[in-house]
């Protein structure tokens, strides 16, 4: 079995395990029309997004960004 961390657009964060991604779903009883909730997935046990309440979307941990890009500043990254 595989791992896979599902990031649902409430801010609810589920790791799950099963063959694929889709499996991993049905397996704790979600049924086709949860995808719809899904904001993304990501394999194994992800820990690089955290949930901003204000902005009500996933925002990339410090640590993900500095090992993206490289620093904790992407702000030159977006001009």
């Amino acid at each position: 079995m595989k791992t896979f961390t599902f990031y649902w657009l409430t801010g609810k964060k589920e790791v799950l395990e099963g063959n694929n991604e889709a499996h991993a779903l049905n397996e704790a009883g979600y049924g086709q029309g949860a995808t719809r909730a899904l904001d993304f997935w990501a394999r194994g046990d992800n820990k690089d997004y955290i949930w901003n309440p204000e902005t009500r979307e996933w925002d990339m941990t410090p640590e993900a960004k500095k090992r993206l890009f490289g620093s904790d500043n992407t702000s030159s990254l977006l001009s």
